[in-house]
């Protein structure tokens, strides 16, 4: 099992893509709809990949990046938000996510983009 955080303040988003990842029975899903409450998760838990929305109220998606990273995870840290312009993509790898995803409303596609992205990356990501 892979376990994965999901962090978007919106609660439908949240919940759509809590059913994504859990209905394949490969990751251990934790989902939080504030960046701050996930900062926290990051302090008590283990977690081999981040799904996070960008723009989010109190702290956003480039600002949690950076804490995340500065706090020691070095995880994957996906992006996964609405149509970015050039410099929202930029910041975001600045920021030090490792990938930006765009929301086009193509839920399945870009669910099965990002699973394809994670497990890529499985070897050194697998927790028992």
């Amino acid at each position: 099992m892979i376990p994965l955080l999901l962090v978007d303040d919106e609660p439908d988003m949240l919940y759509l893509m809590q059913l994504a990842f859990m209905d394949s029975g490969d990751y251990e899903v934790i989902a939080c709809p504030d960046a701050r409450d996930a900062l926290e998760i990051l302090k008590q838990r283990t977690v081999a990949v981040i799904i996070s929305d960008f723009r989010m109220p109190v702290m956003n998606g480039g600002e949690f990046v950076r804490v995340a990273r500065d706090g020691g995870y070095s995880g994957l840290f996906i992006i996964y938000s609405g149509r970015g312009k050039d410099q929202l993509i930029k910041k975001a790898y600045d920021d030090g996510a490792d990938v930006y995803i765009p929301r086009s409303g193509d839920f399945n596609k870009e669910f099965a983009t990002i699973k394809k992205i994670i497990h890529d990356r499985q070897p050194s990501m697998t927790t028992s």
